[in-house]
């Protein structure tokens, strides 16, 4: 046995060196240079010149994209070599059984002159940027983290909400498989949420743990729908960060560098679920909290530019919503 492991150790070390061989071209330096920031590990030549076409590929719309000059870059990142079908899987914003449309409508104060805002400078409301993995739970963390700025909001406490709660217990949602924002908070107005301490988030489907997790935090009171359009969203984020939902099944998102997306290259049919904390006067653009970690986009952020469009760019404008912890919110025409 002790024979066969040795053998099969040399085996893959050889398969790795010849892999790893001496680049002959621009290409090929750019992407043995992607395998090490990445760590990549092929186990066959086979997959490896199936990962590297995938990764040309990538490389080429980097470059004709940044060649036009645009208001936003391309960049290499970690999906550079994925398929369409494994990108996918990320974007977990589904319409299941119930939407948002049952949610009431906030009734909130008008604001004729936006100005800039950015809650990631009022500490307590924004937490770091996190990674939700190969699992489609973007709805569970853009919920998770807007019930979190709304509790210190309300109650003054910086708290971690775990996500993993939303993905394995909420059962109008299908967990990686995908869910809604609003669904979560409809969960967290009947179970109180637990801490990420205390059920830590792993990216998979488990059975619930909700009953054999204590947890003394408070019920969510309330939640709402922002109404559809530029200005009402606007609005909504003078409040609190905000979890909106948009389109990220495009290239303008999936290999996003920097900079302000505008135009219509995304689309607006909704696919994805993301933090909204801010607001840009300078550029007149949204400032956006993704989950897929630090090392994309503006270091796990993303501007997406303001317009009144009724779908908005990415979809922005559409599905949107805020849980609330306080008694003073009214819906629209109570």
């Amino acid at each position: 046995m002790k024979t066969a492991a040795i053998l099969a150790f040399a085996a893959a070390s050889l398969a790795l060196v010849f892999l790893t061989a001496s680049p002959t071209s621009p290409n090929d330096v750019a992407f043995q240079s992607f395998i090490g920031e990445h760590g990549r590990n092929f186990a066959s030549t086979e997959e490896y010149n199936f990962r590297k076409g995938i990764f040309e590929q990538s490389l080429k719309k980097v470059e004709e994209h940044n060649a036009k000059g645009l208001s936003w870059t391309y960049a290499l990142n970690e999906f550079s070599d994925w398929t369409d079908e494994e990108y996918q899987r990320l974007l977990g914003l589904r319409g299941m059984r119930n939407s948002n449309s049952h949610l009431p409508t906030i009734q909130l104060p008008k604001n004729d002159q936006p100005k800039a805002i950015d809650w990631r400078e009022v500490d307590g409301y924004v937490g770091p940027v996190l990674n939700q993995g190969k699992c489609g739970s973007c709805w569970a963390f853009s919920a998770a983290q807007t019930l979190a700025g709304s509790y210190f909001k309300a109650y003054g406490e910086v708290v971690d909400v775990s996500r993993s709660h939303a993905v394995d217990c909420d059962f109008f949602s299908h967990g990686c498989n995908g869910g809604l924002q609003e669904n979560a908070f409809a969960h967290w107005m009947k179970h109180p949420f637990i801490l990420e301490e205390d059920y830590p988030y792993e990216p998979k489907d488990r059975k619930c743990q909700e009953e054999t997790i204590p947890s003394n935090n408070r019920l969510l009171k309330s939640a709402f729908r922002v109404d559809v359009g530029d200005a009402l969203l606007y609005d909504a984020l003078v409040h609190m960060p905000v979890s909106i939902s948009i389109r990220a099944e495009n290239d303008d998102f999936r290999h996003y560098g920097g900079g302000v997306i505008d135009g219509d290259g995304c689309g607006y049919e909704i696919d994805h679920a993301v933090l909204l904390v801010g607001f840009e006067e300078e550029t007149t653009s949204w400032i956006v909290k993704n989950s897929w970690g630090p090392d994309w986009g503006e270091h796990g952020y993303v501007r997406i530019a303001k317009n009144s469009d009724r779908h908005g760019v990415c979809g922005i404008n559409q599905q949107n919503s805020i849980p609330v912890f306080e008694d003073d919110w009214k819906p629209f025409n109570e």
